[in-house]
């Protein structure tokens, strides 16, 4: 499948009509951030909360935050990080001490990748140190992006609500089709 599943995940989108449907390639073409994929999201589950449609589907593919630049380089960094590890317990060194160690992390990555780094809910920070393929670099295909999208757009739409711009319900079930 390679690093640039949209093309899979269309293919899905054409049998399975989705309400939306991200494609990675043209998020990173259009410069978007994470906060703009979850704003887009939240409006779409905003105008059909509106419609007394409170439910609906979204298809990510895997791999999307490889195509946001802030996250490409987290990952980026991530990945020199522990390159330099060549047996299994150099990597169980460097997963413990980036998961235990605050101070670690943030004198191994720039402060921008850092700063991001701290914004991440904890689920996302442990899967992003301990998904390693066996050269050294994060396993997109084990990060649960839908997770960490459910999320935010749950915060956003938790922030809407206490503004009284938003008055549906959300309630996101992930699911992934991976390998």
């Amino acid at each position: 499948m390679g690093k640039n599943p949209s093309h899979l995940a269309l293919e899905c989108a054409l049998k399975t009509h989705p309400n939306m449907f991200i494609i990675s390639e043209e998020s990173a073409f259009r410069g978007e951030t994470l906060p703009d994929i979850v704003n887009r999201i939240a409006d779409a589950v905003q105008e059909r909360a509106e419609k007394g449609k409170n439910f609906g589907s979204v298809l990510i593919p895997e791999g999307l935050l490889q195509h946001i630049s802030a996250y490409k380089h987290l990952i980026d960094e991530l990945n020199d990080l522990f390159k330099g590890c060549t047996t299994h317990e150099e990597k169980q060194n460097c997963a413990d001490k980036c998961i235990k160690d605050e101070s670690f992390v943030k004198d191994s990555l720039t402060p921008w990748s850092y700063s991001l780094y701290c914004t991440l809910p904890e689920f996302m920070r442990v899967q992003l140190i301990n998904e390693q393929e066996i050269s050294g670099e994060v396993n997109l295909s084990m990060i649960e992006t839908e997770k960490l999208l459910a999320y935010f757009v749950s915060e956003e739409l938790k922030r809407r609500k206490s503004k009284k711009i938003y008055k549906g319900a959300f309630a996101p079930v992930t699911h992934f089709f991976g390998y």
